[in-house]
């Protein structure tokens, strides 16, 4: 049996790379509760971020969408290797579900431009999220790093 790889329609482009979760030209934040999520949501959309371009969401959709990824195909599930190999994502991924599993949400913020992550910065300044990341083309930019018991 094929499972079908669920996306969330929220990605204006393909949320995987390798069989991986990985929402290019977006910010990933994590914040400790859907409530933080959804303040900070709101302070992007009172910023003048348009609200299709951002949304704050609980843990557990987040780990359900990495929970999909595992029941992949065989050739996703090799490149989801060749991304564990490689070292890419699969840390962040730990942070995410540790943080899901502590009751945690996100925050999705489109950002395919450094002035879009100039703004987020300011308005992280006021909603200070656990952790920050922007997903690039290549590489996988620490907006806020998270703090080092993060997995404790």
């Amino acid at each position: 049996m094929i499972a079908m790889i669920r996306h969330w329609a929220f990605f204006k482009q393909s949320d995987t790379s390798f069989g991986t979760f990985y929402p290019k030209h977006y910010i990933v934040a994590g914040y400790p509760s859907l409530h933080d999520a959804q303040e900070a949501e709101h302070a992007f959309t009172e910023s003048g971020v348009d609200a299709e371009n951002v949304r704050a969401t609980t843990g557990d959709f987040v780990i359900n969408q990495l929970e999909a990824h595992r029941e992949a195909n065989w050739l996703q599930r090799a490149e989801t290797r060749i991304a564990e190999f490689a070292g890419t994502e699969t840390g962040f991924l730990k942070d995410d579900a540790e943080l899901a599993r502590k009751g945690g949400a996100f925050l999705f913020l489109f950002a395919p431009e450094a002035s879009h992550v100039a703004h987020a910065r300011k308005v992280f300044a006021q909603h200070r999220p656990s952790y920050a990341r922007r997903y690039l083309h290549i590489a996988i930019e620490r907006i806020i790093d998270p703090p080092p018991n993060l997995s404790d």
